[in-house]
C-alpha cells in the first residue's frame, strides 16, 4: 500500500490570529502566516530572501484548540491543502488562495517545547479549570484579569459571508 502524504507549511505566525464563528456555530480559526526563503550561494551557505505571507485557516475544534495555543510570532508546521477561491472586492472579481489546515503544530526544529503526556480528559478538564478562573477574574476585577492573563483569545461571533473567506490584506 502507498503511503499517503498531505501539503505542508512550516513558517511564522505573522499577525495576531482571529478565531470566529459562522452562523451555524461552526469555529474558523485565521492566521496570517509568514514562510521565509533561502537562496543557495556558491559557497554552501545560504542567504535569507524577504518572507512572503499567505492566508491559513482551520475549521471545527482543531480551530478552537489553535486559537487557545498560538499567537503573533509563533514557528508552526501546518498540515493540509491549498485552495483557490473568489470574492467580490470593490465590485472586481478576485481570486485568491490560502492554506486550509488539518493540523498545526510548533516548529521542532525552532520552538522549545514539552509535551504534556497525561490523558486528554485530564488536560481538557485543566484547561476549563483555567478558563473558568479567568471568566470569573474578568467579572469581578477587569483590571485583575489582565494581570493573570486571558488563556483563551478574544473571539467574536459574527456571520461569515462568503466574501469574508479572505481577510482584507
Amino acid at each position: 500500500m502507498a503511503i499517503k502524504t498531505s501539503q505542508a507549511i512550516n513558517g511564522f505566525i505573522s499577525a495576531d490570529p482571529r478565531l470566529t464563528f459562522s452562523e451555524s456555530g461552526q469555529a474558523r480559526f485565521y492566521a496570517r502566516v509568514g514562510i521565509n526563503h533561502y537562496e543557495p550561494q556558491q559557497d554552501g551557505s545560504f542567504r535569507k530572501l524577504d518572507p512572503t505571507y499567505h492566508d491559513l485557516i482551520q475549521f471545527g475544534k482543531s480551530a478552537e484548540m489553535s486559537a487557545d495555543r498560538y499567537v503573533k510570532g509563533d514557528d508552526i508546521v501546518a498540515q493540509g491543502y491549498t485552495r483557490e477561491y473568489t470574492r467580490d472586492v470593490n465590485g472586481e472579481e478576485r481570486t485568491d488562495e490560502q492554506f486550509v489546515a488539518k493540523r498545526i503544530a510548533p516548529d521542532p526544529n525552532i520552538t522549545d517545547f514539552t509535551i504534556d503526556r497525561r490523558p486528554a480528559a485530564e488536560r481538557q478538564a485543566e484547561r476549563e479549570a483555567d478558563r473558568d478562573v479567568t471568566r470569573e477574574a474578568e467579572r469581578e476585577e477587569p483590571d485583575r484579569a489582565a494581570q493573570l492573563g486571558s488563556p483563551t483569545p478574544t473571539t467574536t461571533r459574527e456571520a461569515e459571508a462568503p466574501a469574508m473567506e479572505a481577510v482584507a490584506r
